[in-house]
Parts: structure tokens; C-alpha cells; sequence
């Protein structure tokens, strides 16, 4: 019997949160055996930890532990799933984990919080915050969700900005009915035809969720929208970034490498994922689809060009003013420099950091 779930209107203000997921319980350390790196140096051992569990998105570090890609810069990694990435901010600013693989707007919620973090390279830049629906629902354009049902889950990205993409598109957010529900059942709400539409990641949700509903989505994306808001990178603690920044610029040089490994091996980097991913319940071509949709959102307007990993401060200012507007976050709290750093890296246009 399913759980019951709380009907409700758009609420005003929902408080943030971690983006809640499953997530298979599984630690891997980087292989090819303990010794040293190409060049003689001592391994460096990092705990990395994701935002949730493994997907198609962070294909690039799964490949770089299996591939051996990380030891050959000098760093021994071992890769964690995460909790959402509310949670993986506060493993890594509390020291539990080294480095992270979070979402920008809930850094920026972090950071107004005063947990002393920072993404010091993005990764799936573009935002993939999207609502989706059927092909077939008759369903045209925003506006026309308006009467429709869909799934809700506090603390959830999409969620949070869902009034900011209702106010853009033209749609009521009143109009619409949600339910309040955790977000396998609000994914599985929409498979089963119980909700017109449901929110997710155009970079992970539609691979997937066209897999379990045998059906097309049409989806209608935040960023299309005009919503310039900043996804996912790599987060360090300020005491991380300060201690050990060579360390950091090793693991950033490594994952620009198998990032690079990734794109021009999807197929073997898929393979690797799943040696890594033991227990993933996801199938090769949700994965390699996963990836490919990522591959195309590493880069925003402000950041293209730019080597990998480089932030804009123009994406920053975007993403704290609508984390002020609609996530929480005290106006004048967070600052860009405060929030982000390009230190670390080499060639970016904005050089961000501390003291920027």
C-alpha cells in the first residue's frame, strides 16, 4: 500500500533542504594498487562524496577511479554516494568528506548558513531543472499545466524554483495541485499516470523515466525559461582549499582528464561505471544517455570557451539573487567570491576567490 501524501497548493516559501534520493551504500577507492603516481610523488588520499547516488551525470569520476586516471595524478580517491546535496555540503564542510560533487544553489544556501564551502570548478554547469510530461498528455507549453497534478518534494532544487519558472513561463503557480511526497513516489506517481507532470533533471530524470514508463516526454526547461542558475561542481571546505590546494589542483587536472576520457569513450566509460556502481539498478543505455545529456550542459553562456571547470561571476550573481528571491537565503549574504572559486584553475576569465 502506498504511503498516504498531503495534498497542497503552491506554498509561498518552502524551507530548503536536501534533494532527497536512494542511494546504494557504496565506497570505492581509486584502483591500480597502493605506490605512487607517474611521477614518483606520494599518493594523496581524498573522500569524495557525490550529491546523490550514481548516475550518468558523474560518469567522469567513476571512469577517472576505474580508469586509474586519478592515481596517475597523485590522488588516491575514494568515491562515496551522497544523500542529496544539501547533505554532501555539510559532510564536506564539517571535514567528514574531502571534496564534493554538489548543486549551486544549495552551496549558495550553505554558504548563507555560514558553512564555510565553495565550488572551486563546475562540472554540469547549464541548469537541467526541467518539468516533464507526456507526448501524448495534449499538453503543449507551460501554461498549459495549469489544473494539472504533479508530485512535490520540499527542499528539492526544482521545487524551490518552481514559482521563479511559473512566473517566467506565465503559468499561475496557484493553479496547479501538488502532492507532498517524498521523490521515488513523485517519480513513480508520474509512471504510473497518477500526476500530469513531475519535476526532475534533464540531464538524469528523462533518460530514466522514459525507460520506466515506455513513453516520450516533452520537457520544458528551466533555462529555456530564462532561469540562469548554476547546477553542479566540485565543492571544497575553505579549510580543504587552504591546506591543500595542491591536492585540489591534482584532483581537478585529473577529473578535466577524465572528463576529456569520458567524452571520447562514452561506451568504456559506461563499462567502468558499472564495475564501480556494482549495485546501480540503472542499464547501460540510461547511463551513456545520462552522460551525453550532461556533455551538453558543461558550459552556460557566461562560462563557454573556458577551460574546464571555470565559473562566471555573472552565473553566481544570477543564481544568489534567486536563492535570495526564492531558496531562503538572507539578500546580501552570499557574494560570488564568497561562494565560488576559480583559484585553483588555470585560463578563467573571472578569477573569483578570496580577496576578488
Amino acid at each position: 500500500m502506498r504511503k498516504p501524501f498531503t495534498s497542497l497548493r503552491w506554498p509561498r516559501r518552502t524551507l530548503p533542504g536536501a534533494l532527497l534520493a536512494v542511494t546504494a551504500l557504496l565506497a570505492v577507492s581509486a584502483c591500480g594498487g597502493s605506490g605512487d603516481s607517474q611521477d614518483g610523488a606520494e599518493q594523496a588520499s581524498v573522500k569524495v562524496r557525490t550529491d546523490v547516488f550514481y548516475t550518468g551525470a558523474v560518469l567522469p569520476l567513476l571512469a577517472g577511479v576505474d580508469k586509474g586516471i586519478y592515481r596517475k595524478h597523485g590522488i588516491d580517491v575514494t568515491l562515496n554516494p551522497g544523500k542529496g546535496s544539501a547533505t554532501t555540503i555539510q559532510t564536506v564542510g564539517n571535514g567528514s568528506d574531502d571534496i564534493g560533487y554538489a548543486d549551486g544553489g544549495a552551496l549558495v544556501q550553505a554558504v548563507g548558513k555560514e558553512v564555510p564551502v565553495k565550488m572551486v570548478a563546475g562540472m554540469v554547469q547549464r541548469s537541467p531543472l526541467t518539468l516533464f510530461v507526456r507526448a501524448d498528455s495534449g499538453i503543449k507549453s507551460a501554461k498549459d499545466l495549469a489544473g494539472k497534478t504533479s508530485g512535490f518534494t520540499a527542499g528539492s532544487a526544482s521545487e524551490i524554483l518552481f514559482p521563479a519558472f511559473a512566473k517566467a513561463s506565465g503559468l499561475d503557480p496557484a493553479s496547479v495541485t501538488f502532492n507532498k511526497v517524498d521523490i521515488p513516489t513523485r517519480d513513480s506517481l508520474f509512471v504510473q499516470g497518477e500526476s500530469q507532470f513531475t519535476f526532475g533533471l534533464l540531464n538524469v530524470t528523462k533518460a530514466n523515466m522514459e525507460e520506466k514508463c515506455k513513453c516520450e516526454l516533452v520537457e520544458f526547461s528551466y533555462a529555456d525559461a530564462g532561469l540562469d542558475v548554476l547546477s553542479s561542481g566540485i565543492v571544497a571546505s575553505d579549510t580543504f582549499v587552504k591546506e591543500q590546494p595542491e591536492t585540489l589542483k591534482k584532483f581537478l587536472a585529473a577529473t578535466a582528464e577524465a572528463v576529456e576520457y569520458t567524452n571520447k569513450n562514452v561506451d568504456d566509460a559506461v563499462g567502468s561505471f558499472f564495475k564501480v556502481a556494482k549495485t546501480s539498478a540503472l542499464s547501460k543505455e540510461v547511463v551513456k544517455a545520462q552522460w551525453l545529456a550532461s556533455a551538453d550542459l558543461m558550459t552556460t553562456k557566461a562560462s563557454e570557451g573556458q577551460p574546464f571547470g571555470c565559473t562566471a561571476e555573472a552565473d553566481w550573481t544570477s543564481t544568489i539573487k534567486l536563492m535570495e528571491q526564492y531558496g531562503g537565503v538572507a539578500a546580501g549574504k552570499v557574494t560570488p567570491a564568497g561562494a565560488a572559486s576559480n583559484a585553483l584553475l588555470s585560463g578563467c576569465t573571472d578569477s573569483l576567490g578570496e580577496g576578488k
